[in-house]
């Protein structure tokens, strides 16, 4: 009975430690993924100082790793030399200290003979040729035992000395391996350390290039969407020369904002109207970007909405006709309203568009036209130039 209870006490032991070690796998999953997501819900310009910081930490780290480095080269030899003279101190030491041993065990011997030679010759016997013989003897003996003494006393003395100094060399040579190991643990925590700065920068990298390239990919879509429609006139193709004056180091991201000319831009004049959406944050703004990551200027055409909320209500900004409602490959659901005067205001990346949502329907100013799960894209035209949408709307 008592054995089945100890199989089950290490079975349960065992287990509780397996299921301990997946809960921690899977929280280190969750956070891994928590971080990866804060990262990809950020700004642009956020992650872009991320990469920035991120460099200049690398940088650092690698310069601090060079310095570590040089110190641990040169202190590699001398640790080679150390350790050896170490075995050779320590097996040195160990040899007198067994010698030292042996020493005041003869000592001891000759300490306690020559007490008792005393007790064989006391002061009061009476003189007879052998008692004085015996005597004679007992004095040379007592002499030679003397001599051999002091001779003991003084390498006994000379071999503790030495054990002393050998000693501290010791604890000399040990605080100086101790000092190099320091070297190489810190030297490895900074590789550590480093290689885990490049893992992130790599990842932050990445999700900055994919956002340029989102940003390629959306306005290439809103503009053939918008073109189809007439509401911007068409662009004339740019000539092969005039791609390649881009100074972006990402083949994904070479052509963002070439296709855009400053003269297309224009100030909107009318009177402030609702925003699309109740309570939210600037998450891209209108307007030129100068990107410091790869050293390109980007020109973002419209403007994107964070939501306070989750599927947050979009509402219609201006009284006007829908002229495009449907889901396309890149901007996920769009609604294109044409308002009065030559406004055409566009939102893209709807999760839901409301069902009663028709092309050629009339809608009213603060019509529910979607939801959206988080962030919008709204848009402004008027008469083939773009409008910043944040001249149009009031903010909350």
């Amino acid at each position: 009975m008592i054995r089945f209870l100890f199989i089950g006490l290490i079975f349960s032991s065992l287990f509780s430690a397996n299921v301990s070690d997946k809960i921690k796998d899977q929280k280190n999953s969750i956070d891994s993924a928590k971080k990866l997501e804060n990262q990809i819900n950020k700004k642009l310009e956020e992650l872009a100082n991320d990469i920035i910081a991120g460099n200049k930490a690398v940088q650092n780290t690698a310069k601090q790793i060079e310095e570590l480095a040089k110190q641990v080269e040169e202190l590699e030899d001398s640790a080679h030399s150390a350790n050896l003279e170490l075995d050779k101190l320590t097996s040195q030491n160990g040899e007198l200290i067994r010698s030292q041993k042996d020493m005041e065990l003869r000592l001891v011997k000759i300490i306690s003979e020559d007490f008792a030679y005393d007790l064989v010759a006391p002061n009061d016997y009476s003189e007879s040729q052998d008692s004085i013989i015996a005597t004679e003897i007992l004095k040379n003996l007592n002499s030679v035992m003397n001599s051999e003494f002091k001779k003991l006393a003084q390498d006994y003395e000379e071999t503790t000395n030495l054990i002393k100094s050998q000693s501290k060399k010791i604890e000399s040579i040990k605080f100086d391996l101790k000092e190099f190991r320091q070297k190489q643990k810190a030297l490895k925590s900074l590789q550590t350390k480093q290689k885990k700065n490049l893992e992130i920068l790599n990842q932050d990298k990445n999700i900055y290039s994919k956002k340029l390239a989102d940003i390629k990919k959306q306005q290439d879509e809103m503009r053939k969407t918008l073109e189809s429609l007439q509401i911007l006139a068409i662009k004339p193709k740019k000539q092969p020369k005039q791609q390649t004056q881009t100074t972006a180091k990402n083949d994904d991201v070479r052509v963002i904002g070439t296709s855009y000319q400053a003269g297309n831009v224009k100030r909107y004049s009318g009177a402030k109207t609702i925003a699309p959406l109740d309570k939210f944050s600037v998450k891209q703004k209108f307007g030129d970007y100068v990107d410091p990551v790869y050293n390109i200027k980007i020109f973002n055409e419209s403007v994107v909405l964070r939501s306070a909320t989750t599927d947050a209500r979009v509402k219609n900004v201006l009284a006007g006709t829908i002229v495009f409602a449907k889901e396309t490959p890149v901007l996920d659901k769009v609604i294109i309203v044409e308002n009065g005067n030559g406004i055409h205001t566009i939102y893209a990346h709807l999760d839901k568009i409301a069902p009663t949502i028709k092309v050629g329907q009339k809608v009213k100013k603060g019509y529910v036209i979607g939801r959206v799960k988080q962030d919008l894209t709204f848009e402004v035209t008027q008469k083939n130039y773009h409008i910043n949408p944040l001249e149009l709307i009031a903010m909350n």
